[in-house]
């Protein structure tokens, strides 16, 4: 008898969005979206989730935090980044930073799904790519019934997550 695969803690991909909260950029005093974010990351921690945190995600984060007014908090969340990017890249904690994959293998794909966008609605391409990241991570768990979302505050980019969230945070 074969045994199945052990289910997986929730898998979660973290748009730019719940990054800029986490963060708290720019203020002076957390917002209510920063409070609930952070306590987001705390409970998923403790629940043994898996946060991936795509490439570009991070590119827009730190061009947000390069337009940050005051230096002394802009150096800090530099410094804060910094280091949490190489943590996260040396032990994927605490996020696995995404593509792991070579450029030349994700982009034609990702090119050609954001060209072929119809409809009212077009998706900008860290968006593209957050999304096609969350589905990739749905099959690629599949024998675990990995539960996938999409943290964001992006309605649209939300809607295109693998899983529904029982109780989404959008602000």
């Amino acid at each position: 008898m074969a045994r199945n695969a052990p289910l997986s803690p929730p898998l979660y991909v973290v748009d730019t969005s719940y990054l800029w909260e986490l963060l708290n950029c720019g203020r002076d005093k957390k917002s209510p979206a920063s409070r609930e974010v952070y306590g987001r990351f705390q409970q998923a921690q403790r629940a043994h989730a898996r946060l991936y945190v795509p490439l570009p995600c991070l590119f827009e984060l730190a061009n947000h935090i390069s337009k940050v007014k005051h230096g002394t908090r802009r150096k800090k969340l530099a410094e804060w980044l910094f280091a949490t990017v190489t943590e996260s890249l040396e032990a994927s904690v605490p996020w696995i930073i995404t593509p792991a994959d070579n450029p030349k293998m994700i982009l034609p794909k990702l090119i050609q799904a954001f060209r072929g966008q119809n409809g009212k609605t077009w998706f900008g391409l860290v968006d593209v790519f957050a999304g096609s990241e969350a589905h990739r991570l749905k099959m690629d768990y599949s024998d675990r019934k990995a539960k996938v979302h999409i943290w964001t505050n992006d309605r649209a980019l939300k809607g295109q997550e693998p899983d529904h969230e029982a109780n989404p945070f959008l602000w």
